[in-house]
């Protein structure tokens, strides 16, 4: 027993002096993975890209707006015009109806003072055109002005009136009221005439012209030249646009003049 009390013993020293002399084992170190990021400059760098993008973008569209504003506008500036001329062309095609010729005997004297009893023209110039008609059929008599205006709001314009007619002079006494107009008006002048009339034969009439002068009776055709130019700038060309429209209308029925140093003088013969 003594013998193996004393191997137990000498064993266990053994193992003690082993494990002090072995020393502190060896600490692992645990690594934790690397995380991917973006640094403050590149940030920046980002923002700033993302800036100009952007800034062309909206760039872009605002000026695809303007473009949109601006095709919208001169589109119904255009529209107007035709629209305009199409109604210039209808009063033209009724002027002079009905007239002497269509009664048995006239109902007012004298005959270019009646209500019931149309004129035909009464003034040609550059930039004006009056005469009289019963342009809606009913026999109700009215007279037509059509005015180149130079000053009001977006002028030069040119102007309709549309009055019934009274029992007093064509030329001087009838009454004016401005009911449509088209704006934006380039000519109208002399060296650029808005209205030009003509002869059976394809002569020129000399402007002005007006009742008192035998050869308006005598006009067998009337032209019609309006230019009209949008507000704004296109924003390709930097130019405002234009637009010119022509009509030439025939007139079918008589016109009258009444010269002072004559009689009645009626077309149509």
């Amino acid at each position: 027993m003594s013998l193996v009390a004393g191997r137990w013993s000498l064993a266990k020293n053994h193992w003690l002096s082993a494990k002090n002399h072995s020393g502190p084992r060896p600490k692992t170190e645990s690594r934790r993975p690397l995380q991917a990021g973006f640094s403050l400059i590149e940030l920046l760098v980002a923002c700033a890209l993302l800036t100009l993008i952007m800034g062309a973008i909206f760039g872009q569209i605002n000026q695809a707006q303007q473009h949109s504003a601006a095709e919208q506008v001169k589109l119904d500036l255009f529209q107007e015009a035709r629209e305009f001329m199409d109604q210039m062309a209808r009063d033209l095609r009724a002027a002079g109806y009905p007239n002497t010729r269509n009664f048995s005997a006239d109902p007012v004297s004298p005959a270019e003072q009646s209500p019931q009893e149309a004129v035909g023209l009464i003034k040609l110039d550059v930039g004006q055109l009056w005469f009289e008609s019963s342009i809606d059929g009913s026999g109700n008599v009215s007279v037509i002005h059509y005015n180149l205006v130079q000053t009001g709001t977006d002028c030069p314009c040119l102007t309709r009136s549309q009055t019934s007619k009274i029992a007093a002079d064509p030329l001087t006494g009838q009454t004016e009221e401005n009911q449509t107009e088209v704006q934006h008006v380039l000519n109208g002048t002399t060296s650029d005439p808005m209205f030009q009339a003509y002869y059976s034969d394809g002569t020129a009439v000399t402007l002005p012209i007006d009742i008192t002068n035998n050869g308006l009776a005598n006009i067998n055709s009337v032209a019609v030249t309006l230019k009209v130019q949008s507000p704004y700038l296109d924003p390709k060309t930097r130019q405002k646009p234009t637009m010119t429209l022509l009509s030439t209308v025939r007139l079918t029925n008589c016109s009258v003049a009444y010269p002072s140093t004559s009689g009645t003088v009626m077309g149509c013969k």
